[in-house]
């Protein structure tokens, strides 16, 4: 059983900057009924999962993802193993395409062993991962980029990563098609729905804005969890994207 995913829409624009990405997807917090992958999920979080967007409102893709957090919690060691070779057979097919390899080990999960361990044991190859637990500044490393995710109830947290230099996303009741805010909070608002690459950002203490997408399009900021943000409140009038 292959374990990363290449081929949708965030590895595509990918390539498209010259990285051929690897994901995994698990079933994310509780949804395996074995074990819990996203310790600080809230509940925002989990009811605006984007385990509810793009392939994953499909059946078989959200049955195909249990599958494989099953076989985590059944055999850890040989679950990595497989992992090993997903990753090390992306970067010999990231070499004959003339790109450059890019994993990401937490698509729907947030588990801080797996990006250290892999990362550690491809030093040559890029990691980055999106992440709700505290700190995260003291877990990269020169290969290892992490983004923290913001939540209605972290928010000390947030300020505590911004402090530390590291990009924080936020997702915003923006439209598809429609601007992000400039800036939240005196924060520059990086469009990171442009691509998936967070590396490129580098770490500069800023937003990186999501417009919400499966179920959080239904989060309403005025009656919502809290998950969403609502734009008009840092930027009065959406423009367009040209």
């Amino acid at each position: 059983m292959g374990l990363l995913t290449i081929e949708n829409a965030k590895t595509i624009k990918g390539e498209k900057l010259g990285y051929l990405t690897g994901i995994l997807y698990l079933a994310p917090a509780s949804e395996s009924g074995v074990m819990n992958v996203c310790q600080y999920a809230s509940e925002g979080c989990k009811a605006d999962c984007l385990f509810t967007a793009g392939r994953g409102v499909f059946e078989s893709v959200h049955n195909a993802r249990v599958k494989k957090t099953l076989a985590l919690h059944a055999d850890r060691e040989a679950f990595v193993q497989q992992l090993r070779k997903d990753i090390a057979s992306l970067v010999k097919t990231a070499k004959n395409k003339k790109l450059i390899p890019a994993i990401r080990l937490n698509g729907t999960s947030d588990l801080a062993w797996l990006g250290m361990q892999l990362s550690s044991e491809f030093p040559n190859v890029q990691f980055y991962d999106y992440t709700k637990l505290p700190k995260p500044y003291l877990r990269t490393k020169s290969n290892y980029h992490l983004t923290f995710s913001r939540s209605e109830s972290n928010h000390l947290d947030v300020l505590d990563c911004l402090s530390h230099g590291i990009n924080v996303a936020m997702v915003f009741d923006t439209k598809r098609g429609l601007s992000l805010p400039q800036s939240w909070n005196g924060y520059k608002v990086i469009d990171g729905d442009l691509h998936d690459l967070r590396f490129l950002d580098g770490y500069q203490s800023a937003v990186i804005g999501l417009r919400a997408k499966g179920k959080a399009r239904k989060d309403s900021p005025k009656c919502g969890t809290g998950f969403v943000l609502a734009s008009d409140l840092f930027t009065p009038i959406s423009r367009r994207i040209s």
